[in-house]
């Protein structure tokens, strides 16, 4: 007869990460204009370190809004630099824009070399105009977010910038932007915004989203390793769809 010999209870084996699957272009924005097939505007962020594309990402988005018709003119804030970031017809101030014309995209970018300062609300509340009075499907492109929120990054300067965030989209209204540090951003542009795309975060970031925004493990453990123009997108209230996308 055959003694029975004990044997550990066997520990169960953690699940394994799923490599992420490469996704293509034309999925990463369907994601990011799904709430025009609802009739809305879609408000969409990028979020990375400096370098790693989150700007010439947002370039496309805002050139297939276009294309696609989804927006009837872009107003772009663009003063972070000397030399101008998104390509438009370049104004100093918003009464310039007047004498634009037919010109579809807007960048106002203040004068850097005089010391011009232009601010967000000034460009945001022209687009406020522009949506209510002309009917006009605005998107308002911030390219450094920080321009419109307090010091810290917790509240708002600009009350025209938080309206197209919470209010523009019911008449049409979009309302991208980018921003290198979470941390310095208001609560929310992350509950509010439809999609957000992430692009290369250090470790420290990274885990500072995945515990603010309860991200997947996953998601959190991927975005220190993907190189310059690779991003992931999370519309609002649905998870990652374990794609990084690169356009």
């Amino acid at each position: 007869m055959r003694s029975k010999v004990a044997t550990k209870a066997s520990r169960p084996e953690e699940p394994r990460l799923l490599s992420p699957s490469k996704g293509y272009r034309d999925e990463a924005l369907g994601l990011i204009f799904a709430p025009f097939a609802r009739g809305d505007g879609f408000r969409h962020g990028a979020i990375g370190s400096t370098g790693f594309g989150k700007t010439f990402s947002t370039r496309i988005v805002i050139a297939q809004a276009l294309e696609r018709g989804i927006v009837d003119v872009v107003l772009t804030h663009d003063v972070k630099g000397a030399q101008p970031e998104f390509e438009g017809v370049y104004l100093r101030t918003v009464e310039e824009a007047a004498n634009a014309g037919d010109a579809n995209h807007l960048v106002f970018r203040g004068d850097p070399y005089s010391g011009q300062q232009l601010e967000v609300e000034a460009v945001a509340e022209l687009g406020m105009r522009l949506a209510q009075r002309e009917r006009l499907r605005v998107l308002l492109n911030i390219g450094e977010l920080g321009n419109a929120t307090t010091e810290g990054g917790r509240g708002w300067r600009s009350p025209s910038a938080l309206w197209f965030l919470t209010q523009g989209r019911a008449l049409g209204c979009s309302f991208t932007w980018t921003v290198q540090q979470p941390k310095r951003a208001p609560d929310e542009i992350f509950d509010l915004s439809s999609t957000i795309a992430y692009h290369h975060l250090d470790e420290r970031s990274a885990n500072y989203l995945g515990g603010t925004l309860l991200l997947e493990e996953q998601m959190v453990r991927v975005m220190p390793e993907l190189i310059e123009g690779e991003f992931v997108v999370r519309p609002q209230g649905r998870e990652w769809n374990r794609r990084v996308y690169r356009f």
